[in-house]
Order: structure tokens, then C-alpha cells, then sequence
């Protein structure tokens, strides 16, 4: 074989190397779904840690930037206005590049929190990297019960 030859074919193969190596699958993008939120602990009283947890029935897929907004009801006691108050909390993570976890929130209770239940509304907002869905939102609802 000449020297031509043998750099064409070394070519062609690099080519064809590059080109197997580039063709990674990504497959489709699909929503996570959630199950419900779970309490830890599940008895809490003012001024208690807590976790909030939603785990996943099927994870998802193509999600790069996700921001999950955690939405409490009425869980702080405005001593001026003798009203209560919502608490909102935004999270962000690179849903794929973080191993796919469960949305989680770490949150101490105002010492003023009044006892009862308190609704939790979690947001997640998705940023699509596959298919033609760009952006994608999902809801999921629970309660913290006051003791």
C-alpha cells in the first residue's frame, strides 16, 4: 500500500469513529411523575427542621434546568396585620446532571406557626433539552400538620 493510500483510509476511520462517538442517544423527553410529599418527621410543632421529600413513580428524561418552587400556606403569624402568611421557597438543580433526585426541601418552622394543617404546593418547572417541548410544568400538593 502507498502512503496515499493508507492516509485515506486512516481518514476514513477517524471520520467514521468521530461520527459513532457523537451519535449519542439521548432518547425522548418524559416527564418525572411524583408520588405524594412526604413529612419528616411526621409530627412537628413550631419552630421544628423538617423535610420535605416527593419521591418518583418514573423518572424523567432531556430535563437540564428544573426549579422547583415550594409553596407552605399560611405558616407564619404577621403580628401587625394579625393575618397569616404564605412562605415561598425556589430550588434550582440541573435535573439530569444531578443523578435525576427526588425534589427535597430542608425548612424550619417559624416559631409563630400556627398549629393545623398547612398546605404545600410544589412546582417544578422544567427546561427541555430533547424534542420540540422546551419548557414543561408540573404540580404536586400535600399538607404539614401543626401539631
Amino acid at each position: 500500500m502507498n502512503k496515499q493510500c493508507i492516509i485515506s483510509v486512516l481518514s476514513l476511520l477517524t471520520t467514521i469513529f468521530l461520527f459513532v462517538a457523537c451519535d449519542e442517544d439521548f432518547g425522548e423527553y418524559q416527564r418525572p411523575v411524583y408520588g405524594a410529599i412526604t413529612v419528616s418527621p411526621k409530627t412537628v410543632f413550631p419552630g421544628d427542621s423538617l423535610t420535605l421529600t416527593i419521591p418518583q413513580k418514573s423518572k424523567g428524561n432531556g430535563i437540564a434546568q428544573t426549579t422547583y418552587t415550594w409553596t407552605i400556606k399560611n405558616i407564619e403569624w404577621d403580628e401587625e396585620t394579625y393575618t397569616s402568611k404564605d412562605t415561598v421557597i425556589s430550588v434550582e438543580d440541573n435535573y439530569d446532571g444531578f443523578g435525576k433526585q427526588d425534589p427535597q426541601l430542608k425548612l424550619l418552622l417559624p416559631e409563630n406557626c400556627p398549629p393545623g394543617y398547612h398546605q404545600v404546593t410544589m412546582t417544578a418547572t422544567f427546561s427541555v433539552y430533547i424534542g420540540s417541548t422546551l419548557f414543561d410544568k408540573v404540580n404536586v400538593n400535600g399538607n404539614i400538620k401543626v401539631e
